[in-house]
């Protein structure tokens, strides 16, 4: 079994890709579409929330008082105790009702929309051959995402309520200080654990490539980890007391549209890595592959050179690094070979009848054959000691279908390649 290895270096490669994808795909717009179209949909799911918790669940008006007093911006919408004194006063469903749920969901799909795109953005999933069912399924998904927040908040309310009467909370304590210090904990935390469970669900859900529990695990417990850092860093240095203040009702809509942005920029950014690292090893050579030359001295050149020049992710792995010594050959002239290569430590010849180069650390070789016939026009043999990273050529061709700077430098490539051997001009 394939083992991996994360050093240091690995890390700073991977971040420095999830950065370089995240600002590619322009994913702060994505974040910026998710956090207003969260504004817009903020209060038709929170009015879903409270007619399932009336309708389904028979909430007690204290129990509907404690959820609206937690959500100021929609105390501050609407008449919070008419509106739920008029819900409580009807006695059955009727039609029009049923119409105005519909109407409720179909409103709340803006922010489901913008979820669904951003992660199609990361992940490269297609459109569905069959928009209505597809629709159907998400009209389906979003109702039961309405469904799934009314019987947290439900359980969170009723719980908070037990917990806070005087004679449970000193029973508590007085039997177990452990497991009412972790009710406690639990508590005042949910809404971060809620976060967490949600973005587990989203990224095994909204990517087609499906990634390991584990791995989706930590990076959603990343996320709402950096998410509650930024957070409490927010309350320490801003007053948002001036806000309320100056723009009066708009206060709590412009706090909790600056919130819902630094989530969901957090929430894509660790989604972008998540992809990063399903698909590290063929985005790791690509970059291998368009590696800067040692002559290029620009600062960015000489920074992406240094970190990506030693791929320890790749020499790990089972079968793939190889070590030459002195004046040993590689592979040697009409060979048969679909291998290319990548010369991670110490010097290569790369010699034909006419012609002698010398191959450095950092750069490729051989795959001219691998993207011609199979046979090689030359012989590698090994100057000094050195260490050698072999590619498969299924591999190789992956690099070309995957990054379009790893395709043109190949057809430049194989454009040299046919003027040194056929004497063909390059502007062929």
């Amino acid at each position: 079994m394939t083992r991996r290895k994360f050093t240091l270096t690995t890390f700073f490669q991977s971040l420095y890709l999830t950065f370089g994808f995240f600002l590619s795909n322009d994913l702060i717009s994505y974040a910026s579409a998710c956090a207003f179209g969260f504004l817009l949909s903020f209060a038709p799911l929170a009015l879903m929330i409270v007619v399932v918790l009336v309708r389904i669940m028979h909430a007690s008006p204290s129990l509907l008082t404690s959820f609206l007093d937690q959500v100021p911006l929609l105390k501050s919408i609407q008449n919070a105790e008419s509106s739920l004194d008029k819900l409580f006063d009807v006695n059955r469903v009727s039609f029009f009702e049923f119409a105005i749920v519909i109407a409720i969901i179909l409103m709340a799909r803006r922010f489901f929309a913008s979820i669904i795109g951003s992660l199609r953005k990361i992940f490269g999933q297609e459109q569905d051959t069959r928009p209505v069912i597809n629709q159907f399924f998400i009209l389906a998904g979003e109702a039961l995402i309405v469904l799934l927040l009314a019987s947290i908040t439900f359980l969170v309310i009723t719980a908070r309520t037990i917990t806070d009467i005087p004679g449970v909370h000193s029973f508590l304590f007085s039997h177990s200080k452990f497991w009412a210090f972790i009710i406690d904990l639990t508590l005042q935390n949910l809404p971060y654990i809620i976060l967490f469970i949600m973005t587990v669900l989203a990224y095994r859900a909204g990517s087609r490539t499906r990634p390991s529990l584990l791995i989706t695990t930590i990076m959603a417990a990343s996320s709402t980890f950096i998410l509650s850092i930024v957070l409490n860093v927010m309350q320490e240095f801003i007053n948002f007391n001036a806000y309320n203040v100056i723009y009066g009702v708009l206060g709590n809509a412009i706090v909790l549209l600056l919130s819902v942005f630094l989530f969901f920029m957090i929430f894509l950014f660790f989604a972008q890595w998540l992809f990063v690292y399903q698909f590290f090893d063929t985005l790791l050579l690509c970059e291998l592959y368009i590696l800067p030359d040692h002559t290029e001295t620009g600062i960015f050149a000489t920074i992406k050179r240094a970190l990506f020049i030693r791929p320890d992710h790749l020499m790990i792995k089972n079968g793939n690094l190889a070590f030459f010594k002195q004046g040993e050959h590689i592979y040697s002239i009409n060979e048969e070979g679909h291998d290319a290569y990548y010369l991670v430590r110490g010097t290569v010849k790369l010699q034909t009848k006419n012609h002698i180069s010398f191959i450095e650390r950092g750069k490729f070789f051989g795959e001219e054959a691998c993207m011609l016939n199979g046979i090689r026009t030359d012989e590698a043999i090994a100057c000094t000691d050195a260490d050698v990273i072999r590619i498969p050529e299924e591999t190789f061709f992956s690099l070309l279908e995957r990054n379009p700077k790893v395709s043109r430098k190949a057809l430049s490539l194989i454009s040299n390649y046919f003027s040194k051997f056929y004497g063909l001009s390059r502007d062929l």
